[in-house]
């Protein structure tokens, strides 16, 4: 399968150099070599990581890395996070099966896709959270569901390799089946970081202690509308509008 329709897999504050050697490996195994990591805690090159990648050399040799997540999937169209707990933001939550088919798939169109995973103790937070259009969870004993990181992606990679095998660009998951491609998340966030800064100049925000949750409950609605470049640069008119001052 050609590199640009692989997800790109983001791991945000990895703890351990091991443990994204394991995570290579992981994706190696099934044809994926796209990593990113946000603020890795031991820094990065980590020789930790090779003695555990077991060959996966390519995959850590072309590794990127991110001071912030909004940089890590800049150039992304669909955002995909994954937790095991549940979450206070109305983010639809998929099997690990049916959203690595949507993955696969809009791999296939061409599109840029991230998957992201959390920091070993914690998971993703709901500011993570929030920057996702899907929340992927693995069908796991709900009696002991905790799985490492490691397993983690390499349950995703083995689940996109079977449905990448039979995805068409010509047959995208149903539920974008024949709309246009998602604006990029720099694109979004430009426009949402000026409606926080309209709104915040207008007094919305009645509170400091209610901003962060509400901000992060708008950013979770645009995120999941998925608009496209044309409807961003259209929400952008809309605000202008809103803001000019009448004569």
């Amino acid at each position: 399968m050609p590199i640009n329709h692989q997800p790109v897999i983001i791991l945000v504050e990895p703890q351990m150099g091991e443990n994204i050697g394991m995570c290579a490996r992981a994706m190696l195994n099934c044809g994926l070599e796209h990593l990113r990591l946000v603020r890795p805690r031991d820094g990065w090159p980590n020789p930790a990581a090779v003695a555990t990648a077991a060959d996966a050399d390519r995959v850590l040799e072309k590794v990127e890395v991110f001071e912030t997540l909004e940089g890590a999937v800049a150039d992304c169209q669909y955002v995909v996070a994954t937790s095991a707990r549940d979450r206070s933001l109305a983010v639809p939550v998929v099997g690990s099966g049916e959203a690595s088919a949507k993955v696969a798939d809009w791999g296939a169109s061409g599109a840029r896709v991230a998957v992201i995973f959390g920091p070993e103790a914690s998971g993703l937070d709901n500011a993570v959270i929030a920057r996702a259009g899907m929340l992927m969870r693995f069908e796991t004993n709900p009696d002991f569901s905790s799985i490492n990181l490691a397993q983690c992606v390499l349950l995703f990679g083995w689940e996109w390799r079977r449905a990448a095998a039979t995805s068409r660009a010509t047959k995208p998951s149903d539920s974008y089946s024949g709309a246009p491609a998602p604006a990029s998340r720099a694109d979004l966030d430009r426009f949402l970081d000026r409606l926080e800064q309209s709104l915040d100049e207008r007094g919305f925000f009645l509170t400091p202690d209610l901003k962060p949750t509400t901000l992060k409950t708008l950013r979770s609605l645009f995120s999941r509308t998925l608009a496209s470049e044309k409807e961003v640069k259209l929400l952008h008119g809309v605000l202008t509008a809103l803001l000019r001052e009448k004569p």
